[in-house]
This record gives structure tokens, C-alpha cells and sequence, in this order.
């Protein structure tokens, strides 16, 4: 019991003032708004990202549609161009007999 005698009472016990009370308050908000400002940038930058692999993807389809094309053209030619030599190795089979 005696250690708890020891134990001296506060009689000053003051909370801080109300000018303190609003500079912590104003602290806290722009502190606030800065954060929220900075998400926004995030944000913006994300949405460009967005747009531009958007942007990228639909660039990337119509290329590989066009080397479709290209690949059923070159095959289309190519097929015509082995008939075309059949044809003329026939005729040149016919002129040397």
C-alpha cells in the first residue's frame, strides 16, 4: 500500500487551446487533400494508360488482320502461280514430244 501513496496527483491538467485545436484540425484537412490530390493524379494517369494500351490492342488486332489478309492473298497467288507452271509444263510436255 505504501507504493501506492507514492503516486502524486496533477492538479494542471489543461487541454490545449482552441487555436491549437483548429491548426490540428486545418493540418489534418490539408494533409487530407493532398492525399485525396495526389489519388486523382493516379487516377488521370491510370485512365491514360487505359486509352493508350486500349489504343495499342486495337492497332494490334487490325495489323494481325491485315497479315491475315496478306497470308490468304500470298497463298491465293501462290496457288495460281503453281497452276499457271502446271499448265505451262504441260504445253512445253506437248511441244517436245
Amino acid at each position: 500500500m505504501n507504493e501506492l501513496a507514492r503516486i502524486e496527483s496533477t492538479t494542471d491538467i489543461t487541454p490545449f487551446t482552441d487555436q491549437v485545436h483548429s491548426l490540428m484540425l486545418d493540418s489534418v484537412s490539408r494533409i487530407a487533400d493532398q492525399w485525396i490530390e495526389q489519388l486523382k493524379i493516379v487516377r488521370e494517369n491510370t485512365i491514360t494508360l487505359e486509352n493508350q494500351i486500349l489504343a495499342c490492342v486495337t492497332k494490334t488486332k487490325a495489323d494481325i488482320t491485315m497479315l491475315h489478309d496478306l497470308g490468304t492473298q500470298v497463298a491465293e497467288e501462290a496457288r495460281r502461280g503453281q497452276e499457271v507452271c502446271r499448265q505451262l509444263s504441260d504445253s512445253i510436255e506437248k511441244i517436245a514430244q
